[in-house]
């Protein structure tokens, strides 16, 4: 019903359809997003985005967010007789987002959505008029975007790795040491040091796949709390990667969860992580499959 009153014909208004658009988003280095109980804040430091100054931003999802500032585009103003529901969901569960040039503020609105409706709801403040906007000719939760706590912006690689840094990647298996391995470079290319022939078609899949393995999910404190028995256990392998200036990156990498489609990890000793699991049994092989076969 709220929809469809969101949307009569009657409440159409002549404004400019690009009102909460901004063209020409390149200068913009900062961005924040102010709710009830937090703000996100997202930092370009001349190099790369940073979400509170402190964990790397996802690119992919920076990208997208200034797509849409782009080309977001007004499709209607909200009906009369809703403005004052909307203006209370802007205040209780609503998201201010500016945009800065240096300390500049260059651009701001609230935003509102409701992901079961898929209807994305904008307006200068609270209580100003709402707006449902779109991008013409697609589906999209706009919303979505603006609402990502600071782990959704967060990089979701593992290992910020890739075959011009890597030096060398060791799997231990607690407990299970003769499935552990090394990979190091040796003469023209990479080899499991413990064997004497490596299969390096399977080694290159595995270095693929260490290199392309995403992150589901960061979890936050409480969401620890919840996988408490899960991560008090000793991990089931750890998983260390060592680039060329000498950082180790690690993942250890502890029980599968009740979904049995995710499974739990940590990153760096610092943050647990949700994986996908299909994925993260590539990187788990033990040493014997490495083993090139005698012909």
């Amino acid at each position: 019903m709220l929809a469809w009153l969101a949307t009569r014909p009657e409440d159409k208004l002549k404004i400019s359809r690009s009102i909460f658009a901004y063209e020409n988003p390149s200068a913009i280095n900062r961005v924040t997003f102010t709710g009830n109980n937090d703000t996100v804040e997202l930092i370009y430091n001349g190099r790369q985005w940073k979400v509170n100054g402190q964990y790397e931003a996802d690119p992919q999802r920076i990208s997208v967010l200034f797509a849409i500032l782009k080309q977001m585009r007004v499709r209607r103003r909200v009906a009369k007789q809703q403005q004052g529901v909307i203006v209370e969901r802007f205040k209780n569960d609503g998201m201010e987002v500016a945009f800065f040039e240096g300390d500049d503020k260059v651009h701001d609105f609230y935003v509102y959505g409701e992901e079961e409706s898929r209807l994305t709801y904008v307006a200068e403040s609270p209580e100003s008029p709402a707006y449902i906007v779109e991008i013409p000719g697609y589906r999209s939760y706009l919303a979505g975007i603006y609402q990502l706590d600071k782990n959704g912006w967060r990089n979701p690689v593992a290992f910020d790795i890739n075959w011009a840094n890597l030096q060398s990647v060791k799997v231990i298996y607690p407990g299970r040491e003769e499935n552990s391995f090394d990979v190091v470079y040796g003469n023209s290319f990479y080899k499991i040091s413990q064997l004497t022939a490596t299969d390096t078609t399977k080694l290159t899949d595995f270095l693929d796949d260490v290199s392309l393995l995403y992150v589901n999910d960061y979890l936050n404190e409480d969401e620890e709390e919840q996988y408490s028995q899960i991560i008090k256990a000793i991990p089931q392998a750890s998983v260390q990667v060592t680039d060329v200036a000498g950082r180790i990156h690690t993942l250890e990498v502890y029980d599968v969860l009740p979904d049995n489609r995710q499974i739990m990890g940590r990153i760096d000793s610092t943050d647990y992580v949700i994986l996908n699991l299909n994925e993260t049994r590539k990187i788990l092989r033990p040493k014997s499959f490495f083993e090139k076969k005698k012909e």
